[in-house]
């Protein structure tokens, strides 16, 4: 911001105001949120904040070390607060608005450094400058990709290694997902097609079943661990307990039993971001 006194036409005083911003500033990377409890995008209530979210751990620090007066996250779809986001990570970039350090290469480096070293729950990596245009990449992103996922089931019966072949031989399997339950609340009553690609089962060891649950003895023969790879849009969580029969097929009708998930992880997402 800048304010003169000038003269004007016939000696006549006039004040000049002048605020003068950058244009904005985009930075691709991918992230990896390796604890539950942890939102995308900030999340409040009344006021105050209901948990950390990656945009604040990430954003934040870019903020603040390349002078912005704000930073926005964009990302390539997003996981729920009790879902981590593991593998190699989900594409993002940030929106720096009127940046007034321009972000090199290696303060890029450094900022880098300092958000890994300093919230080990959250990590990015391959963080550079990319331009509007690259962004699309990102935004496509959030609908054209398959995504893979690794979810712990809990069934009513015992698992038996017929369960486990039966649920490891779905392919190219077609769902019909009303809009789950947990988000009709913010999210039209739609009908959707997606497409589960496959399925490979497993049953889990003693030392992730004591992980999973204290209670041992009594779960630990109907647990299972499923790799599932999805159209970009599946609900995960309701392709496994069936949503009150709001997705159809389900694992519960698959197996003939019911099923409930207990932990949920996004760990692959096949997108080529950052470009560089």
């Amino acid at each position: 911001w800048y304010q003169r006194r000038v003269r004007g036409p016939g000696g006549m005083a006039v004040k000049l105001d002048m605020s003068i911003c950058s244009t904005a500033t985009f930075i691709g990377g991918r992230y990896t949120k390796n604890a539950r409890n942890i939102s995308q995008s900030p999340w409040h209530v009344e006021g105050k904040a209901v948990c950390e979210s990656v945009e604040e751990i990430i954003g934040g620090p870019l903020a603040s070390i390349f002078k912005a007066d704000s930073a926005n996250m964009h990302a390539a779809g997003r996981e729920d607060i009790d879902v981590r986001m593991l593998g190699t990570g989900r594409p993002f970039y940030i929106q720096l608005v009127n940046a007034r350090v321009y972000p090199d290469a290696g303060a890029l480096a450094s900022a880098e450094e300092h958000i890994n070293t300093s919230h080990g729950k959250v990590q990015c990596r391959g963080l550079q400058v990319v331009s509007r245009a690259q962004t699309d990449v990102v935004k496509a992103g959030q609908e054209d990709k398959n995504k893979e996922y690794r979810c712990i089931i809990r069934t009513d019966s015992p698992v038996t290694e017929e369960d486990v072949a039966r649920l490891s031989s779905v392919r190219d399997l077609l769902l019909n997902q009303e809009t789950p339950l947990r988000v009709l609340h913010r999210r039209s009553p739609l009908l959707r097609k997606r497409r589960i690609i496959s399925v490979n089962a497993r049953l889990l060891t003693e030392d992730e079943v004591a992980m999973v649950t204290k209670e041992t003895e009594t779960f630990s023969h109907r647990l299972m661990v499923a790799e599932v790879i999805s159209e970009s849009g599946t609900y995960i969580k309701e392709f496994v307990h069936g949503d009150w029969s709001r997705t159809v097929p389900n694992v519960g009708t698959i197996l003939g039993t019911r099923c409930d998930i207990l932990s949920l992880d996004v760990v692959n997402l096949k997108l080529a971001w950052p470009p560089g």
